[in-house]
């Protein structure tokens, strides 16, 4: 019984039943759905309280993880080119499908609150670049803005990189520190399902029944998104690299599988590294740098996440982006992708932090949360296969790899 209300195991589950619980409850009793709003409050104000450890920690540990100066030259640099071309790719990606599928269309929003339209950040991308800089960052981290401290954050991290054995133990420390972020997240996650109920029980006695289709709109555009990522960036690897696209896609089942069972890209490095270097023949000279960095930077299905709900909310509060603020949409998707943890349930703390930071309200974080397993399953999916097909891109750019390598031993088939 403790496993089953505990368990991190049983976690998704719990959600998935409070969630139910919480539409309920809304639609049945609306007098008690407004009176449990302040649960689900607690949760949400829980989320963004682990908003700057999150950030600082996790981009941190991830970039100190490099070690090595000489990886960040030739190799390093082409596999983080890669990596975010393809982060680029995925928010253009879900510009476009957004902007076809208009997920939140025709939303009434005469029971929400008034929004400002002012709030909504109109800054221009050159004021944008020079307001990175902070001139205090802990004022920066106090105002939670995001990114001057990821602008430190990169400083830091990087000098790290260059002073090697002499910050081991600051790397050591900021990496223990991630794993501590990590597990604050896990202990708040446990709160989650009577967050969700809260949350799920006051929106729909808020929202009305239109709430079910907005999001399922969501859901489907986010889908058929990471199936255009998928299809886009294998068909570039297939075309340049010339790896037989059935074995590519056999190779990556078992990765698929722990992906959709876990939604954690973090905990799949050692069946992603087994996938590319056993099955495809990457030499683990590559793979052992590119696919652990791939799991911390390379989260294309968090980008294309991201993109799709500054629109998504956007078009419910009737707000039209400006070409100037699209770009600042894939910049600030792409920076935060870059800095998001590869852990299940990281996407609720940096979709609120996404938000936040363009002067989006932050409302339909509720309702996204309680279905948010649904959705990651795919984004974890489609990040992962993104390591492996950058890796297949820059290995044979070096010219470390080629498609024969595959033919030099024949693949053992299962009995």
């Amino acid at each position: 019984m403790y496993n089953l209300l505990f368990s991190k195991k049983y976690l998704p589950y719990r959600v998935a039943i409070c969630f139910i619980a919480g539409i309920i409850a809304g639609l049945l009793f609306h007098d008690f759905s407004i009176w449990v709003k302040p649960a689900g409050t607690v949760f949400m104000n829980m989320v963004k309280m682990l908003i700057v450890p999150v950030i600082f920690f996790s981009l941190t540990s991830g970039i100190a993880a490099i070690g090595d100066v000489n990886k960040l030259k030739r190799i390093g640099t082409k596999v983080v080119l890669v990596y975010v071309v393809m982060t680029v790719v995925a928010c253009l990606i879900g510009i476009v499908i957004v902007n076809i599928t208009h997920p939140g269309a025709n939303f009434d929003t005469s029971n929400m609150a008034a929004y400002d339209p002012k709030n909504l950040k109109a800054i221009s991308f050159g004021n944008f670049l020079f307001n990175m800089v902070p001139t205090n960052i802990v004022n920066a981290m106090a105002k939670q803005d995001i990114i001057q401290m990821i602008f430190f954050t990169v400083l830091f991290a990087v000098a790290m990189v260059y002073l090697g054995d002499k910050a081991k133990k600051v790397v050591e420390i900021c990496s223990q520190a991630a794993e501590v972020i990590y597990k604050m997240l896990d202990i708040v996650m446990i709160y989650s399902p009577v967050g969700v109920f809260a949350l799920m029980a006051n929106t729909t006695a808020v929202y009305g029944k239109q709430l079910f289709g907005a999001l399922a709109r969501f859901v489907l555009t986010d889908y058929v998104g990471c199936l255009l990522i998928w299809g886009t960036l294998s068909g570039i690897t297939y075309l340049y690299t010339g790896v037989p696209y059935k074995r590519l896609c056999r190779a990556l089942v078992p990765v698929w599988i722990n992906t959709v069972a876990t939604n954690s890209s973090a905990g799949t490095i050692p069946i992603t590294l087994n996938a590319t270097t056993e099955k495809l023949k990457v030499p683990m000279s590559i793979a052992s740098f590119s696919i652990p960095l791939g799991a911390t930077i390379n989260l294309t299905g968090a980008a294309l996440y991201k993109t799709i709900l500054a629109f998504f909310v956007a078009e419910i509060y009737g707000l039209h982006m400006t070409m100037s603020q699209t770009l600042m949409i894939i910049t600030i998707s792409t920076i935060m992708s870059i800095a998001a943890p590869g852990i299940p349930g990281g996407g609720i703390v940096t979709g609120a932090i996404f938000l936040n930071l363009m002067g989006l309200p932050m409302d339909m974080m509720s309702p996204i949360a309680g279905m948010y397993r649904l959705i990651d399953m795919s984004h974890t999916t489609v990040n992962v296969s993104g390591d492996v097909l950058g890796t297949l891109l820059v290995a044979k750019n070096e010219k470390i790899w080629n498609k024969n390598m595959l033919d030099a031993e024949p693949e053992k088939k299962e009995v």
